[in-house]
């Protein structure tokens, strides 16, 4: 490790330090604020929620979960336009919500592969993807709407932003044109060239079309290659094979195989 990669862990370690210890006094802050509820009810209500809150915070994976419990890291990143948000919902619920989370939102689900649990991480950017995220970052799930000009050239944005950061050689990456917003008064623009330019563009990577309103691909997305997932190591080609990023398809939607979702903020 040279110098520079020291200091970079040293501030990141740091600036974890900081995040932790600043949760507790927050916290605390709240429980005296919550005296001046005249109210009894409501302020019991709002007690349980945060000492919820408190609970669910300490007893947080990195305290709770077991070093042989493996880990997959997949980001989301997309502008306001691009669905991402939707096609997150979809996969996790089964439901359509046509609302774009403008600040993104973490995510954690169970994937059952051959009898081993795997817990799946995904973390959707509520804006461009920044130095913490390209290092964190497992996988990436680049999204714009098929309908949106705009949401399409920012993939090409985030993707150099993504560069700046981190190889992207080393990342295995998805991409998808969302068809959510498609209607006779507002046309698909990118037509099926432009998009698989993009994913050339993008190393080769996947391209997929979804539809999260009735659920076309969104399974398909996260899980195709799941038969790969056969070791607790996740490897570089263990990802990729997650992934399946070394052939573009446009596939219809398989059974989901996962179970219990959860979402938190």
């Amino acid at each position: 490790m040279n110098y520079q990669q020291q200091l970079a862990n040293s501030a990141a370690i740091r600036a974890e330090i900081q995040r932790f210890e600043s949760v507790h006094p927050n916290i605390y802050s709240i429980y005296e604020l919550l005296e001046r509820v005249e109210e009894p009810v409501l302020q019991n209500q709002i007690r349980e929620h945060v000492i919820a809150i408190e609970d669910a915070f300490v007893n947080s994976q990195e305290w709770t979960l077991s070093r042989s419990v493996p880990e997959l890291k997949v980001g989301i990143v997309g502008n306001l336009a691009s669905g991402k948000s939707a096609l997150v919902h979809r996969y996790l619920t089964g439901t359509y919500v046509q609302e774009e989370s403008p600040e993104g939102g973490r995510f954690k689900k169970e994937i059952v592969v051959d009898g081993q649990s795997y817990l799946l991480l995904i973390r959707d950017e509520g804006g461009p993807p920044e130095a913490q995220f390209a290092m964190w970052v497992d996988a990436v799930i680049f999204v714009f709407s098929l309908e949106d000009e705009i949401s399409f050239q920012t993939v090409y944005h985030y993707y150099s932003r993504m560069a700046n950061y981190r190889n992207t050689s080393e990342i295995p990456m998805v991409l998808v044109g969302t068809q959510d917003a498609i209607s006779s008064s507002n046309p698909r623009v990118i037509d099926d060239a432009r998009a698989r330019k993009l994913s050339n563009d993008l190393k080769r990577c996947t391209y997929y079309e979804t539809c999260a309103t009735y659920g076309l691909n969104v399974e398909r997305v996260f899980q195709d290659g799941k038969d790969l997932l056969s070791s607790s190591s996740m490897s570089h080609s263990t990802i990729a094979g997650f992934l399946n990023i070394d052939k573009m398809s446009h596939s219809s939607g398989t059974c989901l195989f996962c179970k219990y979702s959860l979402m938190f903020n």
